[in-house]
C-alpha cells in the first residue's frame, strides 16, 4: 500500500470516529489540534526561548539561567538578528509580470499581464504602510522563532439594490405581475489584502513536507460584537468570553493579569481542511463547531497561504528550528564575557590606602584642585616613615588589565566562530575591523563574499515568499474580482492598449487561459548597497563602451547582424542587479531593429517583375472599368436628352430648338470622347514607368495598351 493509500485510509478512519455532527465535528477538531500542539510542543517552546533572548527578558542572557536583572546586560545576538533584517527587507517588492510564451501578437495576454503588474504595483504603493509591516513581521518570526506565515484574504463592500414589482402591461385588470419584486447584491470595493499571521496563532497537521499537510489554522481573538457580526446575534452571544490574548502561557513578563475582564475575548480557530475542502470556525470552549464554509476562494491549492519563511527544516518533518538554536551556547558566552570586560573596565580606576595618622594625605589625594600644598603637622615622623612612598600605596591594576585582555581574546575567538556557524560576517554588522584586529583589503573582500552567500540565500527565500503571496493575490484577483474592478485599479483604459481590454479581461477571468510568470527579484527587496550599486553599473558602461567599439565595425559591414548584437548585450546585461530596468528597453530596439530590416526586403519585393507584371494587369482592369463607367453615364445623359427633346418637340414643334440641340449634344459627345483619351493616356504613362522602374523592355506595340 503506497504513503497517498494510508494517508488516505488514516483520514477515512478519523471521519468515522467522530460523527458529522456540530458536537461530532468539536470533538474531532479538538484532537486534531491537540495533537498538532503535542507534535509543534517543542518548536513552541524554544520560539519563546528565542523570543525572550532578542528581547533581553531575565534569565534569558546567562548560560546558568541565573538573573541578570541588576547588572551589566548585553545581547549579540539582538544586533545580528537587526542586521540581517535590515539587509533582507529595505523596500516594498516590485512585482513582475510576463507570459510564458511571448509572442509578440498575441496582444491579450500581453496587456492581460500588464494589468496583473499595474494593478498589484499599484496597490503595494497604495497600502505601503500596510504591506511594509505584514512582510517586516513575518521576516522577523523567520529570524527569531523560525517560522513566518502570512495569508491573502479576499475582501468587498457591497449595497443592496430593491427591485419592485414588474406589471405586465398588456393585462387589462392590471394585476398580471411579469416579475416579483427582488434583490441584488451590488459588490462596490473589492480587495485582496496581505495579513500578517504571529508563529503562536498557527498551527499546521503534522507532516513530513509542507505539501503534504492535510489542513492549517490561524487564530484570532473576537470580542462580543465581533462574534455577533461573524455567527448572528443567536450563537454569537453564546460564545463564552474566556480568553486573554496577552496571556496565551508564554508571557510571564507582560504584567497583565489572565483574570482582567476587560482583557477577556473569545478565542476563535479557523481551520482550512484540504480533506473535504472546507473551512471550519472552531471554539474550545464552546461545544458546538461554529461555522462551515465550502472552499471559499476557490484557490488552485485550497489554502490561502504560500509555503512559510522557515528555518532549518528537513524532509524527515516539517518541524522549524530556530537559527540561534545552533549558536546559542556561543551567542550566550559573548553576552557574558562581554559584561565581564565591562565590569573589569569599570573597575580599572585608582584605588589606594593611606596612614590614618596623617590625615593630610586623604586630604591631598582627594582634593579635586589643580595645584595645592598640603601641610604635614609632623613633618619628621612624615620623614622617618619614607615620606609619600611609604605613608600611600596603590591597588596593583596589571592584573585585572591583563585579565580584561584574556577575555578579549577570547571573545573574539567566539565571535570568529560564530561567524562560521552563522555565515554573518563583522563586515556585515558595520564593523571597521574584523575581531581578530586589523585585516588587509583582500581579506575583507573574502569576508564580505562569503558572508554574502548566506545573505544571498535569505534574501531569495524571502523573495520566494513575496512571489507566492502575490501570486496568491493574482488568483484570487483574476477569479473573484469583477471585471470593472480590475479595469479600474489598473487604469489599463488610459493607456494605448485599450482596444484589447476586453480580449485581455477575458483571458483572466477565464481560469487556466492565461500562463505568465510573477517575480519579486531578491535585489527588489533587499536594502540598497549604492556604492556596489554604482560600482557595478560603472563597470557595466565601460564594458558597454568597449563592446560598441567591437560591433560598429561589423554593423557598418552588415546591418543584419544588429539584432544578434543587441541580444548578446541583453544576456551580458542580465548579469548585473537592477538590469530588468532595461531589459524592456532594449527588447524594443531588437524589435525596432528587426523591422527596419525587414522594410528593405519588402520593398525590394514590391519592384520585382512579378510585382510589377500583376499591378499592370490590375491597371488595366481598372481602366477598363472606369471606361465602362463612363460610357454607361454617357447612354443614360444621352436617353435623357432624347426624353427631354421628345418633350419639347411634342409642345412646339420647334425645329430649331432641335438643331440647337443636337449641337449641344454634340458637344457633350465630343468633350466625353476627350476625357476619355486623357484617361488613357495618363494610365499608359502609368504602366511604361512602372515597367521602366522594374527594367522590363517595353514593347512598341500600342496593341499591349488598352485602347479606346
Amino acid at each position: 500500500m503506497g504513503v497517498g493509500n494510508a494517508v488516505q485510509d488514516s483520514i477515512e478512519s478519523l471521519k468515522k470516529d467522530f460523527k458529522p455532527t456540530p458536537t461530532g465535528q468539536h470533538s474531532r477538531w479538538k484532537t486534531e489540534l491537540d495533537a498538532a500542539d503535542k507534535a509543534h510542543k517543542q518548536f513552541y517552546k524554544k520560539g519563546d526561548k528565542v523570543v525572550d533572548k532578542y528581547l533581553n527578558n531575565s534569565k534569558a542572557n546567562t548560560t546558568d539561567g541565573t538573573s541578570q536583572e541588576n547588572g551589566f546586560r548585553l545581547t549579540f545576538f539582538h544586533s545580528t538578528v537587526n542586521t540581517v533584517k535590515d539587509m533582507m527587507f529595505g523596500r516594498l517588492p516590485q512585482v513582475t509580470f510576463t507570459r510564458s510564451d511571448d509572442d509578440p501578437d498575441d496582444d491579450a495576454a500581453r496587456v492581460a499581464a500588464s494589468i496583473f503588474e499595474r494593478m498589484l504595483n499599484s496597490d503595494i504603493g497604495t497600502n505601503a504602510d500596510d504591506y511594509s509591516q505584514a512582510l517586516k513581521d513575518t521576516l522577523e518570526d523567520r529570524l527569531l522563532p523560525g517560522l513566518g506565515v502570512a495569508r491573502v484574504r479576499y475582501e468587498y463592500e457591497s449595497e443592496t439594490i430593491e427591485l419592485p414589482e414588474i406589471l405586465d402591461p398588456s393585462d387589462p385588470t392590471g394585476e398580471m405581475v411579469l416579475h416579483e419584486a427582488s434583490q441584488y447584491e451590488n459588490i462596490m470595493n473589492e480587495s485582496a489584502p496581505i495579513d500578517y499571521v504571529h508563529w503562536r496563532d498557527y498551527k499546521w497537521s503534522p507532516c513530513r513536507r509542507w505539501e503534504e499537510k492535510r489542513w492549517e489554522a490561524f487564530r484570532s481573538y473576537l470580542a462580543r460584537d465581533e462574534l455577533v457580526e461573524k455567527f448572528g446575534a443567536k450563537l454569537g452571544n453564546k460564545i463564552p468570553l474566556d480568553a486573554n490574548p496577552m496571556n496565551d502561557g508564554n508571557n510571564d513578563e507582560t504584567g497583565v493579569e489572565s483574570s482582567t475582564d476587560a482583557m477577556k475575548k473569545a478565542e476563535i480557530w479557523e481551520i482550512w481542511c484540504k480533506d473535504d475542502y472546507d473551512v471550519i470556525w472552531y471554539c474550545p470552549s464552546h461545544p458546538q463547531i461554529l461555522k462551515t464554509e465550502s472552499d471559499p476562494l476557490e484557490l488552485d491549492n485550497f489554502f490561502p497561504t504560500p509555503k512559510p519563511l522557515a528555518a532549518n527544516v528537513t524532509t524527515s518533518s516539517f518541524i522549524p528550528m530556530a537559527d540561534f538554536m545552533f549558536a546559542q551556547d556561543i551567542y550566550n558566552e559573548i553576552d557574558l564575557i562581554e559584561t565581564r570586560i565591562v565590569n573589569l573596565t569599570a573597575a580599572v580606576r585608582a584605588v589606594g590606602v593611606y596612614d590614618s595618622s596623617m590625615p593630610e594625605l586623604g586630604q591631598m589625594i582627594n582634593d579635586t584642585g589643580e595645584a595645592s600644598m598640603v601641610a604635614i603637622s609632623n613633618w619628621a615622623q612624615f620623614a622617618e616613615k619614607g615620606g609619600l612612598s611609604g605613608a600611600v600605596d596603590w591597588m596593583p591594576l596589571e592584573e585585572v588589565a591583563k585579565t580584561a585582555m584574556i577575555l578579549t581574546e577570547r571573545r573574539n575567538d567566539l565571535i570568529k566562530l560564530l561567524f562560521q556557524i552563522t555565515g554573518i560576517a563583522d563586515i556585515m554588522r558595520g564593523a571597521q575591523q574584523s575581531a581578530g584586529g586589523p585585516v588587509s583589503a583582500t581579506e575583507r573582500s573574502l569576508e564580505a563574499r562569503f558572508a554574502s552567500v548566506k545573505i544571498q540565500a535569505l534574501q531569495d527565500e524571502f523573495a520566494r515568499f513575496a512571489t507566492d503571496l502575490i501570486r496568491l493575490r493574482a488568483e484570487v484577483v483574476s477569479k473573484h474580482f469583477e471585471p470593472e474592478a480590475i479595469i479600474e485599479q489598473s487604469n489599463i483604459e488610459y493607456t494605448a492598449d485599450a482596444p484589447s481590454v476586453p480580449a485581455a479581461i477575458e483571458l483572466i477571468k477565464n481560469n487556466g487561459s492565461l500562463v505568465y510568470r510573477i517575480e519579486v527579484k531578491p535585489e527588489s527587496v533587499a536594502m540598497s548597497d549604492f556604492a556596489q550599486l554604482k560600482a557595478e553599473r560603472t563597470e557595466y558602461i565601460n564594458g558597454l563602451a568597449v563592446f560598441m567599439q567591437s560591433a560598429a565595425p561589423l554593423v557598418a559591414m552588415d546591418e543584419s547582424v544588429t539584432p544578434t548584437l543587441l541580444a548578446l548585450l541583453k544576456w551580458g546585461m542580465a548579469g548585473f542587479k537592477g538590469s530588468e530596468a532595461i531589459e524592456g528597453v532594449l527588447d524594443q530596439a531588437i524589435d525596432q531593429v528587426t523591422k527596419n530590416l525587414q522594410n528593405p526586403q519588402e520593398e525590394e519585393q514590391e519592384k520585382s517583375p512579378e510585382q510589377i507584371k500583376q499591378e499592370t494587369e490590375q491597371a488595366k482592369q481598372q481602366f477598363e472599368m472606369q471606361k465602362q463607367q463612363q460610357t454607361q453615364q454617357f447612354e443614360m445623359r444621352k436617353m435623357e436628352h432624347d426624353r427631354y427633346m421628345a418633350r419639347l418637340n411634342a409642345q412646339l414643334g420647334n425645329e430649331t430648338l432641335q438643331l440647337e440641340s443636337d449641337k449641344d449634344l454634340n458637344r457633350e459627345l465630343a468633350q466625353a470622347e476627350l476625357n476619355i483619351e486623357e484617361q488613357t493616356h495618363e494610365t499608359n504613362e502609368a504602366i511604361r514607368e512602372a515597367r521602366t522602374i522594374a527594367g522590363i523592355e517595353r514593347s512598341t506595340n500600342t496593341n499591349d495598351l488598352p485602347t479606346q
